[in-house]
């Protein structure tokens, strides 16, 4: 007869990121972040988890699509506004029925703050 581990009332079930962040490989896609949004929490190289099944809300962070190309903005509803978090570019105003430029929803960041930022394995130094 065997004796029950010491241990056995200490055990940890291991850290599940998909039951915390429910992702769904249908609607969530990743990105790597090239600019500094400080008021939002992202710095450069951030992670950004984005979830394309979620309708915004005032202030939601969202991925636009402006000018041919996919950048960071706020949504304001009234009146709708695509607000730059960045002091260099400006506001988007839209009109009351023409269709928002929403590529995606931000739903978390995970900023990396020991390498400064994601990149691929390729370029981490040695």
């Amino acid at each position: 007869m065997a004796f029950p581990s010491p241990a056995q009332n200490y055990a940890e079930n291991r850290l599940d990121l998909n039951a915390i962040l429910k992702l769904s490989a249908h609607s969530h896609y990743f990105m790597i972040c090239e600019g500094n949004y400080p008021l939002a929490g992202i710095i450069k190289g951030a992670l950004l988890i984005i979830d394309r099944s979620l309708d915004p809300v005032e202030g939601s962070i969202v991925i636009a699509e402006v000018a041919g190309g996919l950048e960071v903005r706020c949504l304001t509803l009234c009146p709708p506004t695509l607000s730059s978090l960045q002091d260099n570019k400006e506001s988007i105003k839209l009109g009351v029925n023409e269709p928002l430029p929403l590529w995606g929803v931000v739903s978390y960041v995970i900023n990396d703050l020991a390498e400064s930022g994601f990149r691929a394995m390729d370029d981490r130094p040695s």
